[in-house]
């Protein structure tokens, strides 16, 4: 089984979203395999949100990257720490997170317990 695939929203400058409840955000089926999320064409940070939908605690990890130019992969993976039905949110860079792929990646300790949503931040602040 493949990392479960996260939908990245492009988010707009004085724009609201749709609806993005987090019931609604992608489910990684697998924790151990885990989840990853395509950072082409991005150009900037993105945000996720990740979401323990069980009534258990959850441990997430995002993991390092390998990709010039993250040249802060050295400071290794982030270890997250949920309890039941947190929502936690995580600003990422390149730099610390993007693998050779342009994928960022994670894991989850739980199986059909987390949902992830990311979230491109706007690179145009003006």
């Amino acid at each position: 089984m493949a990392a479960t695939p996260i939908t990245v929203t492009s988010m707009v400058l004085n724009t609201v979203t749709g609806d993005l409840p987090a019931a609604a955000w992608d489910l990684v089926v697998n924790g151990a395999q885990g989840f990853s999320v395509d950072t082409t064409g991005v150009g900037g940070p993105i945000v996720l949100g990740i979401f323990d939908s069980t009534g258990a605690a959850d441990n997430v990890t995002i993991t390092a990257g390998d990709r010039p130019p993250a040249q802060l992969e050295g400071q290794g993976n982030m270890a997250i720490t949920m309890a039941a039905s947190d929502v936690r949110y995580v600003t990422l860079e390149s730099g610390r997170f993007e693998s050779s792929t342009q994928l960022i990646a994670g894991t989850s300790a739980g199986n059909n317990t987390t949902r992830v949503a990311a979230f491109a931040l706007p690179t145009n602040w003006g």
